[in-house]
């Protein structure tokens, strides 16, 4: 569980400081701050319809970035996949195999397995570089869905680490557990492909299924990052004590949905139509005990025993009905800091994911509300992030209006007592931590009678961040104008205060008033 090993680690570009450093004027920083290399900016060229992973590998090599620089581009690259509906006559000119399969040239007949089987191949080879071979007798993957997986459980990882910073940082190292990975293995092929400090372990209680996931590893050379495990029914299915993984930094699986076979039968006799999706799954990867909430339910029960031994658990569900079920469950059992997630492919498939942790970084805002429950908000999780305040202005004026916001920020956290401050550099983002409500009238009240001071021996401590109550970020960003031009033309600047650690809400909806109620006489 790399990021956890350090944490102090900071990305690139963060400056930390205790309050008892020396701080320059703050226009001087952020003048410096603007004229300093920012992180790589991804090649707006280079787009997920039209390049192969191996084409973005070419054209980023001939640049010469960074190892660093080209692993983020990558990753960005990726992250750009199947955002719409799949080009199957483009996929198919870097994939002659899947021509064969293609109706006038643009259309797939998904109710024929083996064209299904072979748009898998064909995705998996045109995106992701990698060699796939499967059974006529066990599921077939979509590959759009499986790699949303990914990216949400990156954006999670990113989101939450122990560096502060939400980004992507190449020299991460993480290890997963796909649970029930499957004849295809593709959580832990797609996972390790797309970022090289990732490994896995995968485990399944198919034998047949796990000799085919063997050779799926083997023949895309990935042996030593993933890690295949044959399990029973009745084993623990986080096989913590079984391996030597002390801690992982996530648990994946999207179990079978149904809780028999009857119920699989009957629910496909009351559909008016037909499956728009040839079906080749083998029975135990369609059908468990009490189905998808029953599984979800043992995955709950060992997470609530190992606890941070795991940073995040998560599982996808194939029923809406059953993602209300899961939030309640975790709901009642006083667990806040969870994520959830709708993945849409197309106009008709659409899956749901949950996840928790017992840990205290909370998750940016895409990744743990990025949809709105059938159900309501009441499933959402809190919110990380609140606009606290917002100002139109015209674009020659918006920088001018960034300075102001700036400015007033810092007025405002030089008279907190703050544990650490540190201003992100590249991207003007101001991050800090507090033990407390260091803000209020009660807390001066106290400290100014029991003429509390910081001393220089106590400004010298190092903190551990990790602990501390409550933690925050502060941006102030800068929306330029799509299509006005001339007099009509307005930037929006936007102040925006994340949370990002802490168990107690009302400190971080008091914090963001506090910040709110300080800019209002900039707005």
């Amino acid at each position: 569980m790399g990021d956890s090993e350090n944490p102090f680690q900071i990305s690139r570009g963060v400056k930390r400081k205790l309050f008892s450093d020396t701080k320059s004027p703050f226009a001087r920083r952020l003048a410096a701050a603007r004229k300093a290399p920012k992180h790589v900016d991804v090649d707006p060229d280079v787009e997920a319809d039209d390049a192969s992973a191996l084409k973005v590998k070419q054209e980023l090599d001939t640049a010469h970035p960074s190892e660093d620089d080209f692993h983020l581009q990558k990753d960005a690259h990726y992250s750009k996949l199947y955002r719409g509906e799949t080009d199957f006559a483009a996929v198919a000119a870097k994939d002659k195999p899947l021509q064969f399969y293609l109706k006038g040239e643009r259309h797939l007949d998904f109710t024929d397995p083996k064209a299904v089987v072979q748009l898998t191949k064909s995705l998996l080879k045109v995106d992701f570089g990698l060699t796939f071979e499967l059974p006529d007798d066990r599921l077939c993957p979509p590959v759009p869905n499986r790699h949303n997986y990914i990216l949400w459980i990156k954006a999670l990882l990113d989101s939450s680490s122990t560096s502060y910073s939400e980004l992507y940082n190449p020299e991460r190292k993480v290890e997963g557990l796909d649970i029930g990975t499957g004849a295809s293995a593709i959580y832990p092929l797609l996972g390790c492909t797309q970022r090289p400090g990732w490994s896995f372990i995968a485990t399944d209680i198919d034998h047949e299924s796990l000799s085919w996931a063997r050779r799926n590893v083997a023949i895309n050379e990935l042996e030593s990052r993933i890690q295949l495990l044959q399990r029973s029914p009745t084993d623990n299915l986080i096989p913590l004590d079984n391996s030597e993984v002390a801690c992982l930094d996530f648990v994946m699986t999207n179990p079978p949905f149904y809780s028999s076979e009857s119920e699989l039968l009957e629910l496909a006799k009351t559909k008016a139509q037909p499956p728009n999706s040839a079906c080749t799954g083998a029975a135990h990867e369609m059908v468990c005990d009490g189905g998808e909430v029953q599984f979800f339910q043992r995955i709950f029960d060992e997470s609530c025993q190992l606890k941070n031994r795991v940073q995040w658990y998560t599982i996808m569900l194939g029923k809406q009905s059953s993602l209300e079920l899961v939030v309640r469950i975790i709901q009642r059992n006083g667990i806040d800091n969870y994520a959830l997630a709708q993945f849409v492919q197309g106009t008709k498939t659409r899956r749901w994911a949950v996840g928790w942790s017992f840990a205290k970084r909370r998750p940016n805002a895409a990744a743990c509300r990025g949809f709105e429950p059938s159900a309501g908000k009441k499933l959402l999780p809190h919110p990380t992030e609140m606009t606290v305040a917002t100002k139109s202005t015209r674009p020659n004026n918006a920088e001018q209006v960034q300075n102001m916001f700036w400015t007033q920020l810092e007025d405002v956290t030089d008279g907190l007592d703050l544990v650490s401050w540190n201003m992100d550099e590249d991207r003007l983002r101001v991050v800090g931590f507090a033990q407390e409500n260091v803000w209020s009238r009660s807390y001066r009240r106290r400290t100014s009678a029991l003429g509390k001071q910081r001393s220089p021996e106590a400004g010298n401590k190092k903190p551990v961040l990790s602990e501390c109550p409550f933690g925050f970020a502060i941006t102030v960003t800068k929306s330029d104008p799509e299509e006005e031009t001339g007099d009509d033309a307005q930037s929006t600047v936007d102040v925006v205060v994340r949370w990002l650690q802490g168990s107690d809400y009302t400190l971080f909806e008091s914090f963001a008033g506090m910040v709110r109620n300080t800019l209002l006489r900039v707005v």
